[in-house]
């Protein structure tokens, strides 16, 4: 069999959009870090609004920091877009004041410019569908697929749809779930990416975004996944119901009731000329869920 995650290296939690009163956050960037050090994460992206904000000098000293930002600009007709840049130049600069002439390929340009990973922020939220990014995906790291405050605030936090949309159409990109954390009475710790990384250290953190060695949660964990054939095996936490999701008309899902669980699953992948991907979801007893990357067949 083979992993889909690198057998060696070391799982790390982090949070890639989040913000601080540098932008429009309600705590100051050390207190951000804190917030999160205290909470068991490994590593954070700070992105605030059109600014790189910069490692505090009281930074915790456990929590490995990558410099971020989001931009925004262009229109969807019934919004804008917003792209926020991981692990962009300490020292980057971005211009706020040409917002309405942006486009989305301005935005994802400028980050990429900058050295960041571009991803699209929030879809639901915005309004962005596929056919709104079909331009630009080929560009884009990875989507959103959660992002707690847009969930919080009015109900438009999940955007799978747009995902498997892109995927279904022969597009690369990798999921997210994140917190967009302004408030933090509410929309703090409750999305996060869990890396496997050759070690704690921002290049092997970013190298394992770029391969898409992560899964993104809101939950329940992935322990291991495995190829064999045209078989995947897994082993999670203790969830109530697992999910094979590939394009249109291509699936499966297995549940169980009270009060059982299940840890470990092999689904069949189908055996279909028109299967461009698959991916796990799984979702634990109280409806929380966590969201593998896609594996291309």
């Amino acid at each position: 069999m083979k992993s889909i995650f690198p057998e060696k290296g070391q799982w790390l939690k982090g949070i890639l959009h989040v913000h601080s009163t540098e932008s429009d956050g309600w705590i100051s960037p050390q207190r951000v870090m804190l917030a999160y050090e205290d909470k068991g994460y490994d590593f954070i992206c700070l992105t605030d609004h059109w600014k790189v904000t910069p490692k505090p000098q009281d930074a915790p000293g456990n929590l490995v920091f990558l410099p971020g930002v989001e931009v925004n600009g262009g229109n969807t007709q019934v919004g804008d877009y917003h792209v926020v840049g991981i692990d962009v130049h300490p020292d980057a600069k971005f211009d706020r004041e040409k917002t309405p002439q942006y486009t989305i390929r301005d935005l994802i340009d400028m980050v990429r410019s900058q050295g960041g990973l571009a991803v699209i922020a929030h879809p639901s939220w915005n309004g962005v569908t596929w056919f709104d990014l079909k331009d630009v995906a080929g560009d884009l790291m990875g989507l959103e697929v959660y992002n707690t405050g847009c969930d919080m605030e009015i109900a438009r936090g999940f955007s799978e749809v747009q995902w498997d949309d892109l995927l279904s159409r022969g597009f690369k990109i990798w999921g997210l779930a994140v917190d967009d954390t302004h408030r933090y009475y509410k929309d703090h710790a409750k999305g996060w990416v869990m890396v496997k990384a050759a070690s704690k250290t921002p290049t092997d953190i970013r190298q394992a975004l770029e391969k898409g060695h992560f899964y993104a949660s809101i939950g329940p964990s992935f322990y291991d996944l495995q190829m064999e054939e045209r078989k995947i095996h897994i082993k999670t936490s203790p969830v109530k119901r697992m999910d094979l999701v590939s394009n249109p008309m291509r699936g499966e899902t297995v549940l169980v009731h009270e009060p059982n669980f299940l840890t470990e699953h092999v689904f069949s992948i189908p055996d279909k000329n028109n299967v461009k991907y698959i991916r796990i979801r799984i979702t634990d007893e109280i409806g929380h869920e966590a969201w593998s990357n896609p594996i291309f067949v």
